[in-house]
């Protein structure tokens, strides 16, 4: 592999990679739970670390002995999200902004790839930088992650193979999703343990102390 290969795109994962929206996420989740004089347990918390809302959603509306409001649920649940961050600076994660100012200058194409919805999404959408070309949410797929679709569909707009492309992640669905989409995964966790992988990095600093060159010597290096 020639000094001077790269990898060609950079997708990022939002919430727990990009912004720190995981404890956000879990506080509203156990507040609507309380509300109900209800509580998951630590290992249930942490097994809803990075999956989909709708799951979420689904463990909720089972707790309070509802199943069949979980589309209420998991309305109640974005609405009381994208309120606090329309109304609230985004979390951003140390070292995130500084990484994408760093792409930015170094013409790196990035796209950010989200199990979120588009209620969230849009909550935010317009306090990203210029350079996130666009988000692939769960409104634009069939199958979320873990499944690779997502970082497939991204790939796909942007034009770059699974093997050109470097992909950022926190959670077990979302290293699990970037993988099986043939990219390096470079991973960041701070709410749960990632077990190793080929082709994966776990990150001891998260993105705090993470630049594009460390990214390429990554790439190179798990490729």
């Amino acid at each position: 592999m020639s000094t001077l290969a790269r990898p060609k795109a950079v997708l990022w994962d939002f919430d727990g990679t990009l912004v720190d929206t995981e404890p956000l996420w879990a506080a509203t989740e156990q507040l609507m739970m309380a509300e109900r004089g209800l509580a998951f347990t630590a290992d249930q918390m942490k097994s809803m670390h990075g999956q989909s809302a709708w799951l979420t959603a689904e463990m909720i509306a089972t707790a309070f002995g509802e199943p069949h409001l979980v589309a209420d649920v998991y309305d109640e649940l974005h609405r009381r999200m994208a309120t606090h961050l329309r109304t609230n600076d985004l979390p951003w994660l140390p070292g995130a902004r500084e990484l994408l100012s760093e792409l930015h200058a170094e013409n790196v194409p990035c796209a950010v790839v989200t199990a979120s919805n588009n209620v969230i999404v849009d909550a935010a959408r317009d306090r990203l930088p210029d350079n996130v070309a666009f988000i692939v949410t769960s409104d634009d797929v069939q199958r979320t992650k873990p499944h690779p679709e997502p970082y497939l569909t991204a790939m796909e707009r942007l034009g770059v193979a699974g093997a050109d492309t470097v992909v950022l992640e926190d959670s077990v669905p979302g290293t699990t999703s970037g993988l099986a989409a043939g990219a390096v995964v470079y991973a960041v966790p701070t709410l749960v343990k990632l077990e190793p992988q080929p082709r994966m990095v776990i990150s001891p600093t998260g993105l705090a102390e993470t630049s594009w060159a460390d990214l390429i010597q990554v790439w190179k290096d798990y490729s």
